[in-house]
């Protein structure tokens, strides 16, 4: 998609809404700024400046990367009847066109609460930084990936954001896998045709990230056996057998109805459960090499 931009003052308006104003511009004059966002070299050129030390926000085009960003995030047919729509709204007044109601244009279109997207990418400073760790099983080809992200700016807690990653084997085959981000320390699991030789994390820049690291990771079957909660059944203390090289970080216990009941970080002794009911709960156990689901009975 090509976006145009010309000069005019609006003073009296957010300046994220006059980005968005001069985008959806088209304009034949002499200061017009040809975007295509299409082009993976553009893409390239324009997260290497958004994401350098010397970037300062909000900017023009980290306006324009923001609205690809939202493009992939809902497919090309989503955004662009989207856009389509929005445009009629507006019935030629750019002036009037504002984020907010491009954001309850596209949810009404689309039926999918933006709030998150909007709020952390338009409104929040920064970007996130990305941490993929896999392994895969050699006789069965089946993969685990384990996703972290950190941010570079304390106004954004999480960027929830499709991430892409490329998996790729010797003989030149590759294939892209859409990892759907809604928390930290992500598990994915899945089959692949081929044997993994490398892992390339959005390599045809489709969101502003930086500072990615890609590593190997564990079998995540061979890390849930060696580390074990016990006793279980449980009456007051839960208790943490570790016999992996990962390290325990967090662990969550939520009621069968999902409500989170006690959250210990860096767990060294033993839990207290003595504020739980009686019966079934969830166990969420979070290391530094994936996250592992168990259950315990509280007697």
């Amino acid at each position: 998609m090509i976006f145009s931009c010309i000069s005019y003052g609006q003073e009296k308006l957010n300046i994220h809404d006059v980005y968005l104003q001069e985008l959806i511009v088209n304009s034949e004059g002499s200061n017009l700024v040809n975007l295509d966002t299409d082009d993976v070299h553009w893409r390239a050129n324009t997260v290497r400046q958004i994401t350098s030390e010397t970037y300062k926000e909000p900017s023009f085009l980290k306006t324009a990367m923001v609205l690809h960003m939202l493009k992939y995030k809902l497919g090309d047919d989503n955004y662009n009847n989207s856009i389509d729509a929005y445009l009629l709204e507006l019935d030629g007044n750019v002036d009037s066109a504002s984020l907010k109601r491009l954001q309850s244009t596209i949810e009404a279109q689309t039926n999918e609460d933006l709030s998150d997207f909007f709020n952390d990418w338009f409104i929040g400073k920064g970007f996130p930084s990305y941490e993929i760790s896999w392994f895969q099983n050699k006789e069965t080809n089946a993969i685990n990936i384990t996703a972290k992200q950190k941010q570079s700016d304390v106004t954004v807690s999480f960027f929830e954001m499709p991430l892409p990653i490329r998996v790729s084997n010797k003989n030149g085959d590759s294939q892209f896998i859409r990892l759907e981000l809604s928390e930290n320390k992500q598990g994915f699991k899945g089959m692949l045709p081929f044997k993994i030789e490398t892992v390339e994390i959005d390599p045809e820049y489709q969101l502003i990230s930086s500072n990615n690291i890609v590593k190997n990771g564990v079998d995540q079957e061979v890390l849930n056996n060696t580390i074990a909660l016990f006793p279980n059944p449980v009456k007051n203390h839960l208790n943490i057998q570790n016999y992996s090289d990962a390290v325990v970080e967090k662990v969550s216990i939520y009621n069968m109805l999902g409500k989170l009941e006690i959250e210990e970080n860096n767990p060294l002794l033993a839990i207290n459960l003595k504020p739980l009911s009686f019966g079934i709960h969830l166990v969420k156990i979070e290391t530094d090499q994936g996250i592992l689901h168990k259950t315990i009975l509280k007697e």
